[in-house]
């Protein structure tokens, strides 16, 4: 063991300022301050808005972990169109339920340990690594590199698991510095969190979580959903090129720049795709007005909230119509081409809008 050359990683904040072009984190911060305008508009529940783009983002996240599933099939399996339990589908649930006991922790207390542990819990329940000690640092060494290759062909072979501690503290400090610029510390605490590696497995899925909580943290955004993980995995080789070159040469310049461009990307599609979602809705509600059904806007709420849904769930979120009524709404809404049926069943069917599905997609 005396032979493996753990890196040697330094502590928080790096020993040179970290400068990028002002273009890159002047455009970076307009495209985010568009996004947070797009998303605070009084015109319908913002809430309605952020739930598709948290199923975008768990997915995209998942994907750079090998998983196949789409937001479209998370949805079917949720509204009981596929019964088989699908490992892929489980991992994003488990991000989207990391995403909301993120919320409610930080309600309490801030960003910590306790949290990053609590995460790691959640999104190795019952998916792959739930055997690495979900919720504990590592106590053994890893590492990084092809698989099945041995320790001596690795690419990367981080920390000791005796240093994991005392850099977690540093990160958790550095995180709630005040003095540097908000971009850059997040583009800095991911690298380094990512290179600690304090667990024995899903460092990657939660190193990518705490982007948009410490984003959310620091009010940057108003929800901790920012599907940057999709630029990454569209951008696989250069993200982890980035990132090495930080372990191999302290590179910070390649990497923030990297990050930059990935931020204001991300927030552009983001806005564009709250703006259609937003013309989507009022040009629905228009159409709904003259169903004289006092459940109608309710029902579109909740398409916008669940655009796959079955129909034993709709009489449960409309406060138990009767059953007549929710097939007169229903199809009411099939013959405007606002939700179709997707099973060809008689009996449990399943509805989806379409509309808004080829958004988020």
């Amino acid at each position: 063991m005396e032979n493996i050359k753990y890196h040697n990683l330094p502590l928080l904040p790096p020993e040179k300022d970290v400068v990028p072009p002002l273009k890159l984190i002047t455009e970076a911060y307009h495209a985010i301050g568009e996004l947070k305008g797009r998303m605070y508009r009084d015109v319908i529940n913002p809430n309605l808005i952020v739930g598709p783009l948290l199923n975008k983002e768990a997915v995209a996240s998942s994907k750079i972990e090998g998983t196949q599933t789409t937001v479209e099939e998370v949805l079917r399996y949720e509204a009981g169109d596929r019964k088989e339990e699908d490992p892929d589908i489980l991992e994003v649930l488990n991000y989207r339920q990391a995403i909301y006991e993120s919320i409610e922790y930080l309600k309490q207390k801030p960003s910590g340990e306790n949290l990053v542990k609590a995460l790691h819990q959640t999104l190795l329940s019952s998916v792959r690594g739930k055997e690495k000690d979900p919720g504990n640092f590592r106590r053994a060494t890893v590492h990084l590199g092809k698989p099945g290759s041995k320790v001596d062909e690795a690419a990367y072979i981080p920390p000791k698991p005796d240093d994991i501690t005392g850099l977690m503290k540093n990160w958790v400090e550095f995180v709630h510095d005040s003095d540097m610029d908000l971009l850059i510390k997040v583009a800095i605490a991911h690298y380094q969190f990512e290179a600690i590696h304090p667990f024995m497995d899903g460092n990657g899925r939660v190193g990518r979580l705490m982007i948009p909580i410490i984003m959310f943290e620091q009010e940057m955004i108003p929800y901790p959903y920012f599907y940057i993980s999709e630029y990454f995995e569209q951008h696989r080789s250069e993200y982890y090129e980035a990132l090495r070159l930080v372990d191999r040469e302290r590179d910070w310049d390649a990497w923030v720049n990297f990050f930059l461009v990935a931020v204001k990307e991300t927030a552009i599609q983001m806005q564009a795709k709250v703006v259609s979602m937003y013309e989507l809705y009022g040009r629905v509600k228009e159409e709904i007005v003259t169903m004289n059904s006092q459940y109608a806007q309710v029902f579109l709420d909740l398409l916008f909230e669940r655009p796959i849904i079955s129909g034993k769930e709709i009489p449960q979120r409309l406060e138990q119509p009767s059953t007549q009524t929710i097939y007169n709404l229903t199809k009411k809404f099939e013959k405007a081409g606002i939700i179709r049926e997707i099973t060809g069943q008689k009996r449990n069917q399943v509805y989806a809008f379409d509309a808004l599905l080829d958004i988020i997609k």
